[in-house]
């Protein structure tokens, strides 16, 4: 997602610049107007800006870095230790470099007036807007504390979800990485021997030796010209897909996929459900809450779908009213919104929902595993098979006519 500089205000105070990561220039004003800044300028960082992005890339800041450094402020804030104090003392307890960094420019800010909410609300690529505006309702409140501490249980709940997700990719992607190599030696290196062997003979050869003595001589000759094309279409994909007509497309693609949609729709769904749930509870309004929400959703089509929500709430709908007008929710979620709406307790219901979600994703994730591995094994084991055999044919054929 491409980053942008900015330069704004907030009252008549002087000028603040920093960095947020936005889908395009339009949604980052957006963005920064809704944290209550003034933009004055903003401009798309230049690649020849982005020079030092592969190191960066390499000290990145995990989910994980984040919420050890939100769990040791919660514990020195709740021992009765100041905020500037507390984040002094994270400065030198925090191991990754870059948020070392971080949380020394946070301090800095905080010691100079700022509160703790608009200090945070600088680094968005790191704490969220969701974080920053629980953490200024905390402020507010007088329960800096306590909300600290149920952001903590967010942010590690988010991560154990997350960490679902992603295993059920990884080992499906390791059988296909290891087929394909496999593949590529065989064709590449392996088989062109053999081919000089059949060659000698002048014998007739079945069609299936033939289809792939023609795919190792392109290979033994181009093997480098086609990996320097999967690489090269590789990193063209990337690319795209960081656009926003590639998210958008590679997103509509991913939900039409059978299992694996199920699991992206309930995967968002719990995320949903759970920051919904822990806004509300925290004293956000419900306005704030829903723009906050849609802006946590991975993809793009069901940001938009969640997005329509906070146009139906201002229009004067209910929100399960809201829910109820597309496919996205299931009947029994839009029912629970509706009895949270009834009984004032939409915070509660929100979160029970994403309990219940967080076992489904657990479960979607079992059975796409357990559908991909025989899948995936039973396709590699095809293809080497076809070429083992296509090799193996003519070398039974000429021995039966040299025993002859």
């Amino acid at each position: 997602m491409p980053k942008f500089e900015y330069e704004v205000k907030k009252g008549p105070g002087e000028s603040l610049t920093g960095a947020i990561e936005a889908e395009n220039k339009r949604a980052a004003v957006a963005r920064l107007r809704e944290m209550g800044y003034f933009p004055i300028r903003v401009e798309e960082q230049r690649e020849e800006e982005t020079k030092d992005s592969l190191r960066d890339a390499l000290k990145r800041i995990r989910i994980k870095d984040r919420n050890l450094f939100l769990r040791q402020l919660a514990n020195l804030s709740e021992s009765g230790m100041m905020i500037t104090r507390a984040l002094r003392t994270l400065v030198d307890q925090t191991e990754n470099p870059k948020l070392a960094r971080v949380v020394d420019q946070i301090r800095d800010d905080v010691q100079k007036g700022s509160s703790l909410a608009d200090a945070l609300e600088k680094h968005t690529n790191i704490f969220p807007s969701m974080y920053c505006s629980l953490v200024r309702a905390g402020e507010t409140g007088g329960m800096l504390e306590e909300v600290l501490w149920r952001i903590c249980a967010f942010g590690e709940q988010e991560e154990e979800l997350r960490g679902k997700a992603v295993s059920a990719m990884i080992y499906p992607i390791f059988l296909s990485l290891v087929g394909t190599g496999a593949i590529f030696i065989l064709i590449s290196f392996v088989f062109p021997k053999f081919i000089t062997i059949f060659e000698d003979f002048n014998a007739q050869l079945p069609l299936p030796t033939v289809i792939v003595m023609k795919v190792c001589e392109f290979m033994g000759t181009w093997w480098w010209a086609v990996l320097l094309g999967v690489i090269g279409a590789i990193v063209l994909l990337i690319r795209y897909y960081r656009t926003e007509p590639g998210r958008r497309k590679f997103d509509g693609w991913a939900l039409k996929i059978p299992a694996v949609n199920t699991l992206i729709v309930k995967y968002e769904m719990a995320k949903f459900a759970r920051t919904l749930g822990t806004l509300l509870d925290n004293g956000v309004p419900v306005l704030t809450s829903l723009k906050i929400t849609a802006d946590t959703m991975s993809n793009v089509l069901i940001r938009e779908r969640v997005s329509e929500l906070h146009t139906g709430v201002t229009e004067g709908e209910s929100l399960s009213d809201t829910m109820s007008e597309g496919p996205l929710f299931p009947p029994m979620v839009v029912s629970m919104f509706a009895v949270g709406e009834e009984s004032g307790r939409i915070g509660d219901v929100a979160k029970r929902i994403a309990d219940a979600y967080d076992l489904e994703v657990d479960r979607a994730v079992k059975a796409l595993t357990a559908l991909f591995e025989p899948l995936l094994i039973v396709i590699m084991g095809i293809v080497i098979g076809f070429l083992v055999v296509a090799m193996l044919l003519p070398m039974l054929t000429l021995s039966s006519n040299i025993g002859a």
